[in-house]
């Protein structure tokens, strides 16, 4: 009988989980749970996915033990700037985790070293061996369901991570068609739009998961990764080009760039060519250079605004150009069809330093504050349930909190709830009836499989994750194990005093509820215009400047997309027809975005190489 994949995976994580108890428990470890966790964290749908987190784990918490033994090292008997250089970990951690590389990694190095601090306690000179054994607790478990993952149904991303790269460039192809005169519809765009979105996260995630359980990817990883970062450009190129030929329907390009026909047919024509060979087929023709020459008479007729917009639309144009021979390029390489020049990637931007992010700096505080409230109950709270094990479980809570502001706290508590009954009833009415490893393995085979089977949707991954660490704490399974009822009720009301700060400390510096959110992003995003596009026309200007102007331009940039993931939270809250106004804002001010950010390049950036010369003395006579 043919079994489904969540069967086979979640009888992969219960026989992983049964296994690491059964090692850990012989050579006598104590909180073996550590071990459970890395199995319940790290079993994902591939090998590829599942190692590669399993690796940022492992990396995780190898600095963690670090950072831990230092703190501990540098304050051993003055809690106060302990406890105050563990929270700027901490932040600094939370803000790290929300960039756009090794998230996972920040988010098990800021956690980590809480549990290892607060597990010391009051006496840290055992720091130093439990840090070893977080370390080798979690160690065991990656290392236990990574075999158990090689042997037993083995599935790699290979297939999945090739299917996605086709997809991705034929929603960009389709994309490019459906723009080329402006004849798309609205509706197909943004469609598009979305797919290419998606298919770009998921051809990064596969791309690194490939890397790992596939020797035809890593062999090219450096070829695969010079593909991936022209498929971001040509995505970003085709989204401002898009809205370019949207908002200038009355530019003519076809009379003042003659060769507009044949720039389409040859930008489609290699998209054709590059999905003929990501299926395994040699190109049937090679790229063509096209004459981007404008035609100088129709263009001297032109208004000084509208050669202002001519100059980002031929911009675009020639950056659409050169990226699709490129990619052309790249994925002949990767093929065997082509062979690649190795060029540099990137436009050699000048770096502007630190560009604070306010949403990150708003979970920066939230996270803080909800660590030193957890701190201040377990110090001036005679007994309260948890002890120090109450600040170990807020940290993680309030880190996934911070990572996804969309998530509200009562989307937690379900799960949570879930995995402390099902945990208890375990612990209360079936454990104590039982007198050998082999009872414990079945029961902990088959509550790690229904928690799995269960929860094996991509969407309920969270809830699955939760009701395993769950089952795995409130049973506290050991070798000298004891039973009682109280240990339950202890870790059920330290959770409710968890759901507490975090619903607390929601509510700070500003409030979750997604109106409230939406509004003051469409403040921020307006007045970041404002002040960018009244930004002085000097070329570079100071570092402030610079600064001031990259700042600004970040979040033009990026308010609208914070925009778009709140406008799918409001509906929830508001109507359908509020929603729809809410996507339809997203997108006018997505044009904008694109608008605003192009004519700041021209107008900072090397716009003499930019502009076409005879454009130059009417603009900055126009500027003046």
């Amino acid at each position: 009988m043919a079994l489904s994949s969540s069967v086979k995976e979640s009888l992969k994580t219960a026989l992983a989980m049964t296994i690491t108890y059964a090692i850990a428990l012989s050579l006598d470890w104590e909180k073996v749970y550590w071990a459970g966790f890395a199995v319940a964290f790290v079993s994902l749908s591939t090998m590829g996915l599942s190692f590669n987190k399993a690796a940022m784990r492992m990396l995780g918490t190898v600095l963690s033990m670090v950072v831990a033994l230092v703190l501990l090292a540098l304050f051993p008997q003055q809690r106060w700037l302990f406890f105050i250089a563990l929270s700027v970990w901490m932040g600094f951690c939370t803000y790290m985790m929300g960039g756009t590389t090794y998230q996972y990694v920040w988010n098990i190095c800021g956690f980590v070293v809480v549990i290892i601090c607060m597990s010391a306690g009051p006496d840290p000179v055992n720091a130093f061996d439990i840090a070893i054994l977080r370390a080798q607790e979690t160690g065991l478990g990656i290392l236990v369901y990574s075999v158990v993952a090689l042997l037993l149904w083995p599935g790699t991303s290979q297939d999945s991570f090739y299917a996605t790269a086709a997809k991705l460039v034929s929603s960009l192809h389709r994309l490019f068609d459906a723009s080329v005169h402006g004849a798309g519809k609205p509706d197909e765009i943004h469609q598009l739009r979305t797919q290419i979105v998606q298919q770009q996260a998921q051809f990064n995630q596969l791309l690194a998961a490939s890397e790992s359980d596939s020797y035809e990817v890593a062999e090219l990883g450096q070829q695969w990764r010079r593909c991936q970062t022209c498929l971001s450009q040509l995505g970003s190129a085709l989204e401002h080009w898009n809205e370019s030929i949207a908002d200038t329907p009355d530019l003519e390009i076809d009379r003042l760039l003659p060769a507009y026909a044949e720039f389409a047919g040859e930008v489609s024509q290699r998209f054709s060519q590059v999905e003929a060979m990501l299926a395994g087929r040699a190109p049937s023709v090679q790229p063509v250079a096209v004459d981007l020459s404008l035609d100088t008479a129709a263009v001297s007729e032109l208004s000084p605004f509208s050669k202002a917009a001519l100059a980002v639309v031929y911009q675009e144009i020639e950056h659409l150009e050169s990226l699709s021979a490129t990619l052309f390029t790249r994925v002949g390489d990767v093929k065997g069809f082509v062979v690649a020049t190795v060029s540099a990637d990137g436009s050699g931007a000048q770096r502007n330093g630190f560009v604070p992010d306010p949403d990150r700096l708003i979970a920066v505080v939230r996270v803080v504050l909800t660590l030193w409230l957890a701190f201040l109950a377990v110090l001036f709270v005679n007994d309260i349930p948890g002890g120090f094990g109450l600040v170990s479980m807020t940290a993680p809570l309030a880190m996934i909190c911070a990572a996804s502001p969309q998530l509200s706290v009562s989307a937690l508590q379900l799960p949570v709830a879930g995995g402390i009954l099902f945990g208890a009833f375990a612990y209360i009415f079936l454990m104590p009836a039982l007198s050998s490893f082999l009872g414990l393995g079945l029961v902990i085979f088959a509550a790690t499989f229904v928690i799995c089977y269960l929860f094996a949707a991509p969407k309920l991954m969270l809830a699955r994750a939760f009701g395993l660490a769950m089952f795995l704490t409130i049973t506290g399974i050991s070798n000298e194990q004891g039973y009682n009822f109280l240990a339950v009720a202890n870790n059920a009301l330290m959770f409710c005093i968890v759901f507490l700060l975090l619903a607390i400390t929601a509510y700070f510096p500003l409030s979750p509820r997604p109106e409230r959110v939406i509004v003051r992003l469409l403040e921020r995003f307006f007045s970041s215009a404002c002040t960018l596009a009244g930004l002085e026309s000097a070329d570079d200007g100071t570092a402030r400047q610079r600064r001031q102007r990259a700042f600004h331009s970040q979040q033009v940039a990026t308010v609208p997309v914070k925009l778009g993931a709140w406008a799918n939270v409001l509906g929830s809250t508001g109507s359908q027809s509020d929603v729809a106004q809410v996507q339809a804002l997203v997108a006018s001010l997505q044009a904008l975005s694109y608008r605003l950010n192009g004519l700041a390049e021209l107008r900072h950036g090397n716009s003499r190489e930019v502009i076409p010369q005879y454009l130059i003395v009417e603009l900055e006579d126009w500027y003046r």
